[in-house]
């Protein structure tokens, strides 16, 4: 019997060794990164709030839902995280890079394939979500920011992110538009306006063929035919597509440049039957130095360093004022486009209407037909609503997904008959935005 107790090998004892200096350290920093006392509470990078502490209640610790917040808020503030995300960002992009043709193509992130297009929406058939689906937009906050971009294609100093299409996601954004539209029938006309992002409009013809992006042409086409009668489609794509040769999507960012958008007002205008403005009545402003979120997200590569973008803003004429309500409910006055050569790098695009607020109005005292109009938009919108103040005696815009109230509710006590919803196709693909886009209806 004594002969069966084996002793332990000295490889048996090296690996017991390991794990127990591995799981030492892990202790050691998980209360270092309690007991430090300097958490940060907002991310440069990712230009966004960072998760609070949760509030200690009976019911969150009986439902659990402290510990989930404890867990958040442990991760997403802990000391010298900034740097460490950036440090991520970097490795990746070294063993993400892939060549196509060249040197100067590379791929920051994993690719994900999305799901075949149908070519046209069936209420009847059953889809399950498509677990490759990236969620792109979890990160959403009121600086001017909505999303923290998963795959980059790089093309020398342009980046582009890749676009995989979801059709649950898409199925959930047409009952939420056809719910919304039955709920206003009768009372406001509701216009939907689905913004291409740069890889389907800008992206040089000669890449298309050997890349793993879907198309976005195809998946506007699948959701406006799942649109009733009731919603006005406007669409901007093709428009978008004879003006791809010009400045109006930014090189080192995901959103499209105000040109872009101003584009997009005149396809919204014919729609309307409201007279678009020349771009040469609006005064122009630029703020150069911009560097977004393609430079963050890829780790701050110098192919986008050395390219980066000008903001070209649009400034109303009139004596337009805007009040806008924050995520704490304080009303701020603020101008329609602010000066924002001073800022930081990477939050130039908060230029327009103050970036993402939850509520925002803007009243032009030059018009006085009662006039009024509602933009449901996440950040694509910014842009594109100060081109609709002069068309307008009242502005109203809504993000919503920081908007905790009823949108349709809104409208109606506004007396307010237009509605126009703004969303970059992208944005349809991620869930958490399809269930918040519900939940204000």
């Amino acid at each position: 019997m004594e002969r069966n107790k084996r002793k332990p090998s000295n490889k048996g004892k090296f690996v017991l060794l390991q794990i127990a200096s591995f799981a030492l350290t892990i202790t050691v920093i998980s209360i270092i990164g309690l007991i430090i006392p300097l958490r940060p509470k907002e991310s440069v990078s990712e230009k966004r709030k960072l998760a609070e502490f949760p509030k200690i209640t009976f019911d969150s610790l009986k439902s659990g839902d402290f510990f989930d917040g404890f867990n958040t808020w442990y991760s997403d503030s802990y000391p010298g995280r900034e740097g460490l995300v950036a440090l991520n960002s970097k490795i990746k992009s070294y063993y993400g890079i892939k060549s196509l043709k060249d040197d100067t193509v590379k791929i920051h992130g994993d690719v994900q394939k999305g799901d075949d297009i149908p070519d046209e929406y069936d209420p009847n058939s059953a889809v399950t979500e498509n677990s490759t689906a990236e969620d792109n937009y979890d990160k959403i906050d009121a600086n001017g920011d909505s999303q923290s971009i998963g795959a980059v294609f790089v093309v020398g100093n342009r980046a582009f992110e890749y676009y995989n299409f979801s059709q649950a996601q898409a199925n959930n954004y047409i009952s939420s538009m056809n719910k919304l539209a039955e709920k206003l029938s009768g009372k406001a006309k509701v216009y939907d306006m689905i913004v291409p992002t740069s890889i389907g409009v800008t992206l040089p013809d000669s890449y298309m063929g050997n890349i793993n992006s879907s198309d976005q042409e195809k998946a506007i086409d699948y959701i406006n035919s799942g649109l009733n009668g009731q919603i006005v489609k406007v669409p901007i794509l093709k428009t978008l597509m004879s003006h791809r040769s010009e400045y109006i999507y930014f090189n080192t960012d995901h959103h499209w440049t105000q040109l872009g958008a101003y584009y997009a007002y005149c396809d919204f205008a014919k729609s309307a039957g409201i007279t678009a403005n020349p771009l040469d009545k609006y005064e122009k402003a630029e703020f150069d130095g911009f560097l977004g979120t393609f430079y963050n997200d890829t780790g701050k590569i110098p192919e986008l360093k050395s390219n980066p973008d000008t903001i070209y803003a649009y400034k109303p004429n009139s004596s337009a004022k805007m009040v806008y309500t924050d995520a704490k409910g304080q009303q701020i006055s603020w101008p329609i486009v602010n000066d924002v050569s001073k800022y930081p790098e990477s939050v130039k695009y908060s230029c327009f209407i103050a970036g993402d607020n939850p509520y925002t109005e803007i009243h032009n005292p030059q018009i006085t037909d009662g006039s009024s109009i509602m933009v449901v938009k996440e950040s694509f919108g910014n842009a594109l609503v100060p081109f609709l103040v002069e068309n307008y005696e009242n502005v109203y815009v809504i993000d919503y997904r920081h908007f905790n109230g009823s949108i349709s509710k809104t409208i109606t006590d506004k007396k307010i008959d237009t509605v126009l919803y703004i969303n970059n196709v992208s944005a349809i693909r991620n869930p958490n935005l399809m269930k918040k886009l519900d939940a204000t209806l």
